[in-house]
Formats: structure tokens, C-alpha cells, sequence
């Protein structure tokens, strides 16, 4: 069975219980984009998914494959549930650099490379910092990758995002 999220009206992101499923199950991961903001205290809008960079070990894909059956995940479609995957073979959906998933507990994001990342996860993890959430620390890349990404990423809701950090440092735009 899968979520059953009316992707109509905005899923409510249950953040507390996405990262736990994900920490119960070591699956090795780096918090990235809104949520990593909102960890740095960045004032930033609120987001609706969760987006993280996991390992790609064959260790940690498999883990990984076991949270998308205990949080009911399912792709994200046209339809409104979403679309069944078999997560189990995971050849299936590990060649991938970037999956949309809706579960129970709201929208996650799994980006292997970002864009502005060589790496994926090995770079991200190495300049990322650990941030308790709920009693559980974990890795949020820093505010400096942060912007990295943001700037590599060259989507104008990223650019304004870069542009509200910096007027919440007294900085100037340069572009302007």
C-alpha cells in the first residue's frame, strides 16, 4: 500500500517523522535545501518537502529501499496518488540523480548530485554539520555549501533565496 496524499492540496510536511524513519533504519544521508535552511535558522520561506543526498553504497540503497516501505512511498505523478514503485529492485530507481516521492508523512526529495556537487553525498557529508533535531543529530550541509547549490542550481526562487540570506546579512546585491 502507498500513501494516499491528494497532491491537490499541499501536503503537511511531518518532518520529526521522515528524518526518524530514515535515522532508524543508518541510512546515511545529508539534509539539503529548504530544511537545511530552516535547521541553519536561515530566513528563508517555509518548504514543503524534505530533500536529502543519500550514499549510494549498495548498503545504504538497500536501507534506504526499507524506509520506502515502512514510510509508504510512492512516486510522484500527474495522478493523485502517485505511482507505485518497486522499490526492492533497486536498479530500478538507483540510476537515477533525482526522485520525487510522496509518503505518509509529506514530500521527500532524494537528490544523489545536486547541482553544484561533484560527489553527491561523499563531498556533502565532508562539509556538513551535525544538528540535533528532536533528539537526533543529523547532517545538514553547511550555510556555505548551502549557497554553493543555491547559486549552482540557477533557478530564480534559488536566486532569491541567495538574495534573502544576503539582505539578512546586511549585504548588498551585486547583480543589481
Amino acid at each position: 500500500m502507498f500513501a494516499s496524499l491528494d497532491l491537490a492540496a499541499e501536503p503537511q510536511l511531518r518532518l520529526t517523522e521522515l528524518i526518524a524513519a530514515l535515522t532508524r533504519n543508518a541510512v546515511d544521508f545529508v539534509v539539503i535545501g529548504g530544511v537545511a535552511a530552516q535547521l541553519h535558522r536561515l530566513p528563508m520561506p517555509a518548504t514543503v518537502d524534505l530533500d536529502i543526498t543519500p550514499s549510494r553504497s549498495p548498503e545504504n540503497l538497500t536501507r534506504l529501499a526499507k524506509v520506502f516501505d515502512e514510510i509508504d512511498a510512492a512516486l510522484a505523478t500527474a495522478g493523485k496518488y502517485g505511482t507505485w514503485f518497486p522499490w526492492h529492485l533497486i536498479s530500478n530507481w538507483s540510476q537515477y540523480e533525482t526522485l520525487h516521492l510522496i509518503t505518509k508523512f509529506g514530500l521527500l526529495d532524494l537528490v544523489f548530485k545536486p547541482d553544484g556537487s561533484t560527489r553527491g553525498f561523499d563531498e556533502l557529508v565532508d562539509s556538513s554539520e551535525l544538528v540535533s533535531l528532536e533528539n537526533v543529530e543529523v547532517h545538514v550541509i553547511s550555510i556555505e555549501k548551502w549557497l554553493e547549490l543555491k547559486a549552482a542550481s540557477n533557478r530564480e526562487k534559488d536566486s532569491m533565496h541567495i538574495d534573502l540570506f544576503k539582505e539578512s546579512r546586511g549585504e548588498k546585491n551585486l547583480d543589481s
